[in-house]
């Protein structure tokens, strides 16, 4: 068991310290490590790392190694055209028998790799990014017949390709990333307004985009290695001026907090309309869902004041905005909201407890009433309260003293939502409790 535990401790203890053969440094900053930096696999490729410098210079890989024979090749295209490294281009340090190796003078697009006792290690591929650096020469912004939906986005650049060969010859791009950011406008339900960002997506040499709601400039970067090395590689087209709209309906109901309109009528509703940036015209209509061909009432202007739904049914709220059209072409954009009244409905109650603690007031129940008024009446036909407002009701009171019990008669007045007037009448039982 001991003997177990000792050859699986060696062999963790080995796995970590070959892990990584060799060490490179020099150039200017560290050296772009491709398999680390970019998540990639080099499975099978018989590499160990592939290395982009930032210029050769002071670059160095350094091998360290207690085996008799050490051996430095170096090879364009496979193990099998391998040329030996010159002894004066490897300088050797010893210590307790363990001796370092330091390779200078590399060349750009070779693999290097040592030999320890005749057997080949892992090796390692090394670009001198200097020599390979890309060109941006433009950024464009298109417009073809879809431009009010879509944008596409040009890529100008020269550039080489960067690969690397394993060690049995077979050929490996490594792909360059290039990033476009520019502003963007995006519509915020929760704060009901639209909120400035920036957005940045990668991009090879063409790429469509939602057409931008806002004027924005387009800036290109990359690629990733010039971003690593902090290698300054920007190009920006011209400031390109927004024509794509988007416009929403944000509805306030008089009397309501929760953000929720309809319901009973009378509703009276402030529209506000919320565009884009490129937006110019607003125009607002109202239509009954039965019949979405012929509208109720429309507007124009950015908002709708104080607009009451009186009449019963299913209501749609359009709102169109467009933009200016001495632009290069008319977008418009629709949002739709729908609201709905509910039918007249009303009912009273023919009894009440006036300072109860339960039933204590004449309340009517009541659904889409427009106009309304209520009288009470004591039995020899004295008017002792009225009220207009449906929602209040009367608390047994007259002249700031509760009435006595017994029975009073009330009329009820009201305009329903089909706007025809009713009206209805019974007793209602005053109950008392000394």
């Amino acid at each position: 068991m001991r003997k177990s535990i000792f050859l699986i401790t060696l062999l963790v203890f080995t796995t970590s310290i070959f892990a990584q053969t060799y060490t490179v440094s020099g150039g200017l900053g560290t050296p772009y490590a491709y398999k680390k930096e970019s998540g990639q696999s080099l499975t099978g490729t018989g590499i160990e790392e592939v290395y982009l410098f930032n210029t050769f210079a002071g670059a160095t890989i350094k091998y360290s190694s207690s085996a008799i024979s050490v051996r430095f090749y170096k090879y364009k295209q496979s193990f099998g055209n391998k040329t030996q490294i010159p002894d004066s281009d490897i300088s050797i340090t010893s210590i307790n028998g363990n001796s370092t190796y330091t390779v200078s003078n590399l060349e750009d697009g070779y693999g290097y790799f040592a030999e320890d006792n005749n057997i080949a290690k892992s090796a390692v591929w090394i670009i001198d990014y200097n020599q390979h650096k890309s060109i941006l020469r433009s950024i464009e912004a298109r417009e073809n017949d879809d431009k009010c939906q879509f944008l596409k986005l040009l890529v100008g650049k020269t550039e080489d390709k960067l690969f690397f060969y394993t060690t049995n010859g077979s050929r490996r791009e490594i792909p360059r990333k290039y990033t476009v950011s520019y502003d963007i406008q995006e519509w915020d339900e929760n704060n009901k307004a639209f909120i400035k960002s920036i957005r940045t997506l990668n991009i090879d040499t063409e790429e469509t985009i939602d057409a931008p709601l806002m004027n924005t400039v387009f800036k290109l970067k990359g690629d990733q290695f010039a971003e690593y090395f902090k290698i300054p590689h920007e190009k920006s087209s011209e400031e390109y001026n927004a024509i794509a709209v988007e416009g929403h309906i944000v509805a306030e109901q008089e009397g309501k907090n929760n953000g929720e309109i309809g319901s009973s009528a009378p509703v009276t509703v402030n529209l506000y309309g919320r565009g884009s940036d490129a937006a110019y015209f607003y125009t607002w209509s109202i239509y009954n869902k039965e019949d979405t061909a012929n509208y109720i009432v429309r507007y124009t202007g950015s908002d709708v004041k104080k607009y009451t739904f009186e009449k019963d049914g299913n209501y749609v709220i359009k709102l169109e905005v467009a933009n200016n059209a001495d632009q290069s072409a008319t977008c418009a954009n629709i949002s739709t909201l729908e609201l709905n009244i509910e039918e007249s409905d009303i009912k009273a109650p023919n009894f009440f407890s006036p300072g109860g603690t339960t039933n204590a007031e004449f309340k009517v129940y009541y659904k889409s009433i427009v106009k309304f008024k209520c009288t009470i009446f004591n039995r020899w036909g004295v008017k002792i309260y009225q009220w207009n407002d449906p929602s209040k009701g009367w608390d047994g009171r007259h002249n700031g003293k509760y009435v006595s019990t017994g029975v009073y008669y009330y009329v009820i007045e009201y305009t329903n939502s089909k706007g025809r007037r009713k009206s209805m009448g019974g007793d209602i039982n005053v109950l008392r409790r000394n």
